[in-house]
């Protein structure tokens, strides 16, 4: 069994309506949008039922780190309106010093139908 391991989430719908410019190159900024999660994303009342949240990774990327900070973080933000596939990805690696280290974050992927080798 390999040490480190990577993953990628299932596709999303992010569909950005406004962005509001960010205040730093580590910021990345807010968003007005709609997010689109695919039938297989479970749901959960929260709240004593108040607030119904998915409980997927980009769901809970989107509750704890915001999608725009996310996007950021990893590399990949936006900077125009539009609608785009995205994804929770997560790396485990293991250092012997420190044991094993965890990442997480949401990236924009290649259009439906598209390879993303350029």
């Amino acid at each position: 069994m390999p040490l480190d391991t990577e993953w990628q989430g299932e596709p999303h719908t992010l569909t950005v309506h406004s962005i509001s410019i960010a205040p730093s190159q580590h910021d990345g900024g807010e968003f007005e949008y709609d997010l689109e999660h695919p039938p297989t994303c479970q749901q959960e009342d929260m709240y004593d039922g108040r607030v119904r949240v998915y409980v997927c990774d980009v769901g809970w990327q989107e509750g704890d780190i915001g999608l725009a900070d996310s996007l950021q973080y990893s590399g990949t933000p936006i900077t125009e309106p539009g609608t785009y596939r995205i994804a929770a990805w997560g790396r485990k690696t293991y250092y012997y010093w420190s044991g094993y280290e965890y990442d997480a974050g949401i990236t924009i992927l290649p259009a439906e139908g598209e390879s993303d080798a350029a």
